[in-house]
């Protein structure tokens, strides 16, 4: 098993506990929820000083927008200012999508500088595509239902 950074930060604080014997392995395994060979492993002398890196095989990582990146790099020459939201929905309606909206968000973040640049168009051009939204005061009002119930008046 390869800990993750912030895992292998959790063991390594039973470090000490464990060499001083104030710990053994099997309660420091079940306070973390880790295996005890993996505690074992992580708390041995011969441990490495920095977290664990996973090995790579030499190919690039798939991710889970790679399907469906020329979709996406198309609907933005189509529009450059479309919204992630609506993107999402089109991939998911049109094309049975399973994406996640928030890899669709986190690619358009990346794709929509370069798909822009691709058609000439410049970065301050973009910049309004989000705007504030204000109005007169008294204009609206927001209310929190979240605490409301049934039959009961809030003053």
């Amino acid at each position: 098993m390869v800990l993750d950074p912030q895992r292998w930060l959790e063991l390594r604080r039973f470090r000490a506990l464990f060499e001083s014997g104030a710990v053994t392995l099997t309660e420091v395994a079940q306070e973390t929820g880790l295996n005890r060979k993996t505690v074992r492993k992580y708390l041995s002398g011969q441990a490495p000083a920095a977290p664990p890196r996973r090995v790579s095989n030499g190919r690039p990582r798939r991710k889970a927008v790679d399907e469906v990146a020329p979709l996406i790099d198309a609907m933005l020459r189509a529009e450059i200012l479309i919204k992630g939201a609506v993107v999402h929905e089109r991939l998911v309606k049109d094309y049975g999508s399973t994406i996640n909206y928030q890899r669709v968000k986190l690619y358009l973040q990346e794709a929509r500088p370069r798909v822009a640049e691709e058609l000439g168009i410049a970065p301050r051009e973009l910049a309004g595509m989000h705007r504030r939204f204000e109005v007169v005061p008294g204009a609206q009002a927001q209310v929190d239902w979240g605490g409301a119930t049934r039959g009961r008046v809030y003053e």
